[in-house]
């Protein structure tokens, strides 16, 4: 995140402008909960009513009663006030068991809306995103709605017991009423101004914890290269920057957030002081009963700690206000539309490949049939933050690209790296929209076809072969979440992994993560993940970039074994390997240059041939 990114807006640190970034994060997850904030109101109110009906009472206890000896009156009264405590500690818990469903509830809830969202989210934000301040925005900050909703509460009831308190002093005695009312807004001068300091230095110190989750993923992620490279006492440096940053951000954030309900606490107890001296003096004056005074000071006692806990329940949602925005940030990241599906659909469920459905212009595309795909003058360049600053215009990453990848056969994409390939293998598989021209399946938009109906009968297998922390069945099976033991072990055997699977102790039970297998075997699970899929569109990225010679040449055999029959498409730098496809596409400074069959594009004596022959210059011994 830049510092343009981290500093608050200028609303966020004038005056309450943070009470208005909160309640625009909260507002739309409570509206759903509407019927049990009533629930919670209403309790709220009796509760309080009854509590402050209590010590009004406590003047016709002390005049009526006691200073008349009138026993019967008092067993009344005391029997009233048992009722009432009892109703009111009743109504107390009802109200404090439904707050705490509420509480546990909605942040659960933002949670999903928030991984829903980065799923959508396009690849070049989540490439160019800090991934450990995304998981912080997830977890820390989805988690400060807990403590807000609680603050919140205890706001409410504050709130709230201020009106009935205020109601019953004036109707005590309007003129001491008035004294005290005059004073109280004295209390509220700290959090004017010390609570729009603690709610920047909230917003600084979770997003430094943000900038520490990415700095520890990095940490851990290249532990090998930190160690063979020394690079240790770096790392150590860039944590203690990191952690200095968020002690330091930390520390105001306490000192701005404390002080602003402990000043105010300090003013009460001299402002209580004044408004007992006062009715002291009305009492020695004639002008009010000692029942009354006792009444009145009850009432203004519980008005001061009502106002109190309005100025104490300020540090909560300070923290809060600071999550919500950074929430709300998160979920304002423009984003792809909905899936309307939540699994893959087997590619032999029947359907149309043009039926219009859902909601816009979004079509199913249900690839039965090997799709015949052509790129018409598409052109797409990613967008850059920096770019936007400087208004400089970034460059095509392909420009008016135009080609044809026959239905049935395999395709390769070659070229040096940032030639434009990848891009087109994103566009082709759906991650990345055209700037212009259209990528047409079977004659279909791509960019207005249900994305879901597409990928069901697309499979691909990547460079780097990902795995789940799961069994080897379960990584297989990802590829289709319906597929049978024996279609697991039918993709298995296609992918070359039968034998090995069969001779570990649990076979397909067997636990696998990205580091417990070789290179070789992570890669086949993932042919295997691919095939169990039956797709028509085979998408192979580098699929042997990153294994041994040997290992690699292993794995393309089976890679063109498993390809006849689909529509394949072959990223590769390896030419040995594109020389084997039907046809080859050659890349070139985000343009297409060239495209034809192996011998074709050798005779042509241009891009391709220059770069085969560096390649058979290399591989001759020294």
């Amino acid at each position: 995140m830049t510092d343009r990114e981290t500093a608050p807006p200028r609303d966020e640190v004038a005056g309450f402008g943070w009470v208005g970034s909160l309640w625009r994060g909260l507002a739309p997850l409570l509206r759903p909960h509407g019927g049990q904030l009533a629930a919670i109101g209403l309790l709220m109110a009796v509760e309080l009513g009854l509590q402050l009906g209590q010590r009004k009472a406590f003047g016709t206890l002390v005049d009526d009663a006691l200073l008349k000896a009138d026993g019967g009156l008092v067993v009344l009264i005391l029997l009233l006030l048992l009722v009432a405590a009892v109703v009111s500690g009743g109504a107390a818990l009802l109200h404090e068991y439904l707050q705490a469903k509420l509480c546990a509830s909605v942040p659960g809830e933002v949670r999903a809306r928030l991984f829903e969202h980065t799923q959508r989210l396009p690849l070049s934000r989540l490439r160019t995103s800090t991934h450990g301040d995304l998981i912080t925005r997830i977890t820390s900050d989805a988690g400060s709605v807990e403590p807000a909703l609680w603050s919140l509460g205890y706001v409410a009831t504050a709130a709230c017991g201020v009106v009935l308190a205020l109601a019953l002093l004036l109707w005590s005695d309007w003129r001491l009423a008035l004294a005290g009312i005059a004073l109280l807004p004295l209390a509220l001068i700290g959090p004017r101004f010390l609570t729009p300091l603690a709610a920047r230095e909230s917003y600084a110190a979770k997003t430094a914890v943000g900038g520490l989750a990415t700095h520890l993923q990095e940490n851990l992620a290249n532990q090998i290269v930190l160690r063979v490279f020394g690079l240790n006492v770096l790392a150590a440096q860039r944590f203690d920057a990191h952690n200095q940053r968020i002690i330091t951000a930390s520390l105001r954030y306490n000192v701005f957030s404390y002080f602003s309900h402990r000043v105010p606490w300090i003013a009460i107890e001299l402002i209580d002081l004044v408004v007992l001296a006062l009715g002291c003096w009305m009492v020695v004056r004639g002008d009010m009963t000692p029942g009354g005074l006792i009444a009145f000071y009850l009432l203004f006692s519980s008005l001061a700690t009502h106002t109190y806990s309005l100025t104490a329940a300020m540090p909560g949602l300070i923290g809060a206000s600071a999550g919500m925005r950074r929430i709300t940030e998160l979920l304002g990241m423009p984003a792809g539309p909905v899936p309307s599906g939540a699994a893959p659909v087997p590619v032999s469920v029947p359907g149309e490949v043009d039926r219009a459905v859902g909601e816009g212009n979004r079509r199913t595309m249900s690839l039965q049939q090997p799709p015949a795909i052509a790129f018409e003058r598409v052109s797409f360049r990613y967008a850059s933050d920096a770019a936007a600053d400087t208004a400089a215009v970034p460059a095509d990453q392909l420009g008016d690209a135009t080609f044809e990848i026959a239905a049935g056969r395999m395709t390769a994409f070659v070229g040096a790296s940032g030639s434009g390939k990848s891009t087109a293998l994103q566009l082709l598989l759906g991650l990345q929209t055209p700037r212009a021209g259209r990528v047409l399946v079977d004659g279909l938009d791509l960019a207005q076809a249900d994305l879901q109906a597409y990928w069901s009968g697309v499979s691909a297998v990547f460079q780097d072969s990902l795995l789940f922390h799961a069994t080897i069945a379960e990584n297989v099976r990802a590829g289709r979440l319906d597929a049978t033991d024996a279609q697991v072990a039918a993709a298995a055997q296609a992918a070359g992994i039968a034998s090995w699977v069969d001779s570990l102790p649990e076979g397909y039970g067997t636990m696998v993560a990205g580091d417990t297998c070789s290179g070789g075997q992570r890669q086949r699970i993932a042919i295997a993940r691919a095939l169990v899929r039956e797709p028509v569109l085979l998408v192979l990225d580098e699929p042997t970039s990153a294994l041994d010679p040997a290992t690699g040449r292993a794995v393309m055999q089976t890679l063109l074994d498993v390809s006849g029959g689909r529509t394949s498409v072959l990223v590769t730098h390896q030419l040995r390997d594109a020389a084997r496809a039907d046809h080859v596409v050659v890349f070139d400074r985000a343009r297409v240059v060239e495209a034809g069959t192996h011998a074709q594009l050798l005779a042509l004596g241009g891009v391709y041939a220059g770069l085969w022959a560096q390649q058979e210059q290399r591989a001759l011994p020294a």
